[in-house]
């Protein structure tokens, strides 16, 4: 991508766009952008690595003002070259406590969908709820039907955090929440035999979409099969809502800001 005066525009907040199996085209937004990852969970898959900076607590990371800069740069270009604008990078998104003015400031510049990538883990807060509703799509992590499992495949980084509030934090957002609600499902080997048992799960969240994912970028655990994962996408026949697998989606090709910016965030070149 490209500014208005023709020099390559160099970004720190605002990365990609990135090929996405589930959104297409999309437009990293790091309201966090620290030099290591900063989440609420630890999860055993991650491309990001080990979680460096542990924190449940909310805090403005980078200022509204400082993101808006990187975005009015390269607005010419947003809506030809993306299809989604996506809160995502390294961490947890909901941690940042600006979450709702910067997507505020990112409807001034763009016309496209606003999506965020949870953990989940906020859910739970009324507040956060509330910011994630400004939002078009919400694609939440779920990936453990109880706790031992959770603590196992996400390894949250509070005693705080509890799947069974998570999961009734969920239901409370999908009662009112008029945008897409998409429950994401990361399968290794510790939960790839829990399909049924998260099936039931989603069908009490009444998600729109459930993604079936398992971690194909390079990282510590390995991904289960294309034939593992078809097997788990059976247990979830007769959900009201959409099924999708990693394994069958196509992902667009794209032309990014910034290549390193790119590979820092995700693990890898796409």
């Amino acid at each position: 991508m490209w500014s208005g005066n023709g020099d390559r525009t160099l970004m720190q907040f605002v990365y990609g766009p990135v090929a996405s199996w589930r959104l297409g085209r999309s437009l990293g937004v790091d309201i966090l952008s620290t030099d290591d990852k900063t989440c609420s969970f630890d999860c055993v898959y991650c491309q990001l690595g080990d979680t460096e900076h542990r924190t449940v607590k909310r805090q403005v990371y980078v200022p509204t003002e400082e993101i808006e800069r990187e975005i009015e740069a390269i607005a010419d270009t947003i809506d030809e070259s993306t299809d989604v604008i996506t809160f995502a990078g390294m961490g947890e998104p909901t941690l940042g406590a600006n979450l709702g003015e910067v997507a505020a400031m990112l409807r001034r510049y763009s016309t496209k969908p606003l999506v965020i990538l949870t953990n989940s883990a906020l859910i739970t807060d009324a507040t956060v709820r509330e910011e994630l509703k400004k939002l078009d799509i919400v694609v939440a992590k779920l990936d453990a039907p109880d706790q031992f499992i959770f603590e196992q495949v996400n390894r949250p980084v509070s005693e705080e955090i509890e799947l069974d509030a998570i999961i009734e934090g969920l239901k409370e957002f999908r009662k009112d929440y008029r945008g897409r609600l998409c429950v994401q499902m990361m399968f290794v080997e510790e939960n790839k035999e829990y399909g049924w048992e998260l099936a039931r799960i989603a069908a009490d969240i009444k998600p729109d979409e459930v993604q079936l994912n398992t971690p194909l970028r390079p990282c510590v655990v390995k991904p289960v099969s294309p034939d593992e994962l078809e097997r788990i996408r059976a247990s979830f026949k007769g959900l009201e809502a959409t099924i999708v697998s990693v394994y069958d989606r196509m992902v667009p090709e794209v032309r990014v800001i910034d290549k390193t910016e790119v590979i820092r965030r995700r693990g890898v070149e796409d």
